[in-house]
């Protein structure tokens, strides 16, 4: 090997093991915050308490309670009177458990009430919700006679005209309007012939000539008016129902619905013939409704609807917009184009409810209150109502299901309903499953009440019955209590005193540890595992120090020989050049 050979040699390994030195360090380094992990997670265990279970003694206590030849009362708590005498030294509360007469009321899930619903539409022209005006960004009319309407929103209605079925809804657009037409050429006519049934009377009783004020006729509520010619003192609107069907009203009483349906009391008196409360005996008795209806379906001008199923739009309302939208069109030139839509706002009522899901509901009769057995639970299920774990709303239910007479008496009037389920009878107001079948929706073709239904029944159930009072505690001399007599009783009792675990606090302190040495377990497992990779590393750290620490060895003996070698050559040149 030359001299040059020889010392470019000797660099590199000098470089070499300087790397091999730097790497050793840094792997000290390594091992070193390795050492400080697992120190922390040891101290980490250290510093852990270790879970103990509880003694059954720490809920153990004595006990004390006697019998009174009815009850075994236990005393639940018990604290010395300030100033004792030697009647009573202390305040004592006692309990026993009873089986107690109790109303309840439970909610049920879409209850399904089965019942005949009427529909009643109104319209107030001055509420902006039921007359709103809607930005037409574009209108046009089909070739079958219907209009599509785009709002400025970007959605599409499709307006048709209305059909027999919405007669009511366009009714209540006219009737909030005071529009009318008078549909008696003469006299009384025309009228629709009904049947003198499903009348209930608001108050309860039968009717006789014009002593009611208010009764429901399928469904219907009508109220009890005279006519004057000046409308004085009648509700608002009703002067002109009376107008619009009767041709020569004179001074006589009428009975008007909301709907602008009138029955004259002539007539009601004349069907009266056999009728008794929850209908007539002989339900073939027809009675002559007149009915006050807005202006017809056909009739020209701005009262000819459309609708897309909730909207209703004039035509005159439709064919402006379709004319503006195509003179926007032909000339580019836009201006303002809105139409006014009407929304009449439905409030149903329901009538002949029949069932509550599959259990057949029955409206309670007179005859069915008077039995004994069925008014204690009516009457247990009122009082707990009205007590403070009951419920302000079902007492009023109820409530309105009864009128009072001069005596402070309850008078059933009607309202309150009875089914079965599961083997036991419970009961439920009008009021209770109006409210139900007031939140009725159709959820994919299926009807579905969101609603709950609250009913009742009465039963008796396991409750704890608890006395505070004044009482004369005796000790035996050993600190334990012999004998109790209270202020309200003559008798001294006899205490047994017996220790007693509270089973229930213990399991849950047993629940407590189970959870905690769960809990310490995992987290001690955690550290080990922790600790079993930092060790792992840690060997493969020292491993590979180790092999740094052959290689660095082998390093040193290969710059010893190429040093001989070059200390050869600068010898063997001097004693060349030297001479």
């Amino acid at each position: 090997m030359g001299m040059a050979a020889s010392q470019a040699r000797y660099i590199a390994l000098t470089a070499r093991k300087s790397n091999v030195e730097y790497e050793g360090q840094q792997i000290n380094q390594a091992r070193l915050a390795l050492a400080n992990q697992s120190a922390n997670l040891f101290n980490q265990m250290m510093g852990m308490g270790v879970p103990t279970p509880p003694s059954t003694t720490d809920f153990t206590t004595v006990q004390y309670s006697f019998s009174d030849g009815v009850n075994t009362e236990v005393l639940s708590n018990f604290y010395q009177l300030g100033n004792s005498d030697s009647e009573y030294n202390y305040v004592v509360t006692t309990y026993h458990n009873e089986k107690v007469y109790t109303g309840s009321k439970k909610m049920l899930n879409d209850p399904q009430v089965q019942a005949t619903q009427t529909n009643h539409f109104t319209y107030k022209p001055q509420s902006t919700d039921d007359n709103t005006e809607m930005n037409v960004a574009k209108a046009w009319k089909n070739t079958d006679g219907t209009y599509g309407m785009q709002p400025t929103d970007g959605s599409t209605s499709i307006f048709r005209p209305v059909t027999a079925k919405e007669e009511d809804q366009v009714r209540a657009i006219n009737k909030g309007n005071g529009l009318y037409e008078a549909q008696a050429a003469a006299g009384d006519a025309p009228a629709t012939n009904g049947l003198f049934k499903n009348i209930t009377i608001d108050g309860g009783g039968t009717f006789n000539g014009d002593n009611v004020d208010s009764f429901k006729y399928d469904g219907s509520t009508f109220q009890k008016v005279t006519y004057n010619a000046a409308g004085t003192g009648m509700p608002e609107g009703t002067k002109d129902i009376i107008d619009s069907v009767i041709q020569t009203p004179g001074t006589n009483v009428y009975y008007v619905d909301e709907n602008g349906r009138v029955i004259t009391d002539a007539d009601l008196k004349a069907a009266e013939t056999g009728y008794g409360v929850g209908g007539a005996t002989n339900p073939e008795e027809p009675i002559a409704i007149r009915e006050a209806k807005g202006q017809g379906l056909e009739t020209a001008g701005d009262q000819k609807y459309y609708t897309d199923g909730k909207k209703f739009i004039t035509k005159t309302d439709l064919d402006n917009a379709v004319a503006k939208y195509q003179k926007y069109e032909a000339t580019g030139k836009k201006e303002p184009n809105s139409v006014n839509y009407i929304t009449p706002s439905n409030d149903p009522t329901f009538s002949n409810y029949t069932a509550v899901g599959n259990c057949t509901l029955t409206e309670l009769k007179e005859q069915d209150i008077e039995d004994e057995d069925v008014w204690t639970e009516l009457e247990q299920i009122m009082k707990d109502m009205k007590g403070p774990d009951g419920s302000q709303l079902a007492s009023e239910n109820f409530a309105a299901c009864f009128d009072t007479d001069e005596n402070g008496e309850l008078i059933y009037k009607g309202g309150i309903y009875k089914f079965e389920m599961g083997g036991t009878t419970y009961y439920t107001t009008k009021n209770d499953l109006d409210a139900s079948l007031g939140t009725s929706i159709v959820d994919n073709g299926i009807d579905v009440q969101q609603g709950k239904l609250a009913y009742y029944n009465a039963s008796y159930l396991e409750k704890q019955v608890e006395e505070t009072q004044k009482a004369l505690l005796e000790t035996d001399g050993e600190g334990r209590f012999k004998t109790v007599k209270f202020e309200d009783d003559s008798v001294t009792y006899t205490l047994n005193a017996e220790t007693v675990t509270d089973e229930a606090a213990y399991n849950d302190a047993m629940n407590q540890y189970y959870y905690e040495n769960a809990e310490y377990e995992k987290m001690i497992n955690d550290i080990n595992a922790k600790t079993e990779i930092i060790q792992a590393q840690d060997r493969t750290l020292e491993l590979r120090l180790e092999q740094l620490n052959t290689e660095q060895s082998a390093l040193q003996n290969e710059m010893e020989a190429v040093k001989k070698v070059v200390d050869k050559h600068v010898e063997q040149g001097f004693k060349t050049f030297g001479g």
